[in-house]
C-alpha cells in the first residue's frame, strides 16, 4: 500500500545563521536567548571583540551578523568595513543604542545594510534579520524616521542635490518604499507585484542610478534631496 504524505513530510527550511558581535556579556546572552526562540534564527557564533569575531567569520561565514559601533579595540564601524570584503554574501546589521543621524549614515556607508536599536522587541530584531537576508535594509522606526527628518532639515543648507536619472513610476515607487525600511517582499505585497519582478525593477534601479546595493541606491535616492512623505 502507497504511503501518504503529509505536511510533517517537507523538509525543514534551513534556519539562518546569525552571528554576534557585541562586547556586553549580558546584551551576547539576550540575543542568544532571541535566536534560540525563534525557530527561523540560530547562533553560528559570538564575539567580544571585531579582531576576534574577523579571525573566525571567514570561515564560519554566517548569513547574518549582528554588529555593534561600541567595540573595544577595531571600532564597529571599521570592523563593518572589513567585513564587507572578506564575506560579501553576508548582511550585516548595526544593533546599537546609537540614534543620531550621523552614525547612522556612516555605519550604512561602511557597508551595514541594516541599522536596529538596542532595547527593539525581539520581533522587530528577528524581522530585521529575515529582511536583511532576503537583500532589505531594515531600519528601527526611530532610525527610519530620524534619517528623513536628518535630510529635510539639512535640506535647506545642503550642497546642490545631484538629480536622479529619469526614472519610470513604479522604479521611484519601490525605492521610495525601501527608502522607509521595507523589505523587497514587503514591497511587493504592497504594490501588488511578485517579488521577481521586485527584484527586475532593482536590477534597472542599480544601472541607472550606477550602485551596487539597496542600501547605496537608498542612500542616492535620500542624498538626490527626492525624501520620503
Amino acid at each position: 500500500m502507497p504511503t501518504t504524505k503529509n505536511s510533517s513530510d517537507k523538509p525543514a527550511q534551513p534556519r539562518l545563521r546569525v552571528g554576534v558581535i557585541e562586547d556586553s556579556d549580558v546584551a551576547r546572552k539576550l540575543l542568544k536567548k532571541i535566536l534560540q526562540q525563534h525557530a527561523e534564527c540560530e547562533l553560528a557564533g559570538a564575539w567580544s571583540t571585531g579582531e576576534e569575531a574577523l579571525a573566525e567569520l571567514s570561515q564560519i561565514r554566517p548569513d547574518v551578523v549582528l554588529v555593534d559601533l561600541d567595540l573595544p579595540g577595531i571600532s564597529g564601524e571599521d570592523c563593518l568595513r572589513a567585513l564587507s570584503v572578506m564575506l560579501p554574501c553576508t548582511a550585516l546589521v548595526v544593533l546599537t543604542a546609537h540614534d543620531d543621524a550621523e552614525r547612522v549614515f556612516s555605519s550604512l556607508r561602511a557597508g551595514a545594510n541594516g541599522y536596529l536599536l538596542k532595547g527593539s522587541p525581539s520581533a522587530e530584531i528577528i524581522a530585521g534579520i529575515k529582511a536583511a537576508y532576503v537583500g532589505g535594509s531594515p531600519l528601527s522606526p526611530a532610525v527610519a524616521g530620524l534619517v528623513i527628518h536628518a535630510f529635510k532639515r539639512s535640506s535647506a543648507n545642503a550642497k546642490p542635490a545631484i538629480p536622479l536619472p529619469s526614472l519610470a513610476p513604479r522604479e521611484k515607487q519601490i525605492l521610495e518604499a525601501l527608502a522607509k525600511g521595507k523589505a523587497p517582499k514587503e514591497v511587493a505585497a504592497e504594490l501588488f507585484i511578485s517579488y521577481e519582478t521586485v527584484r527586475d525593477y532593482l536590477k534597472q534601479i542599480y544601472q541607472k542610478l550606477h550602485v551596487r546595493s539597496r542600501t547605496e541606491a537608498v542612500l542616492r535616492y535620500l542624498e538626490a534631496g527626492v525624501g520620503t512623505a
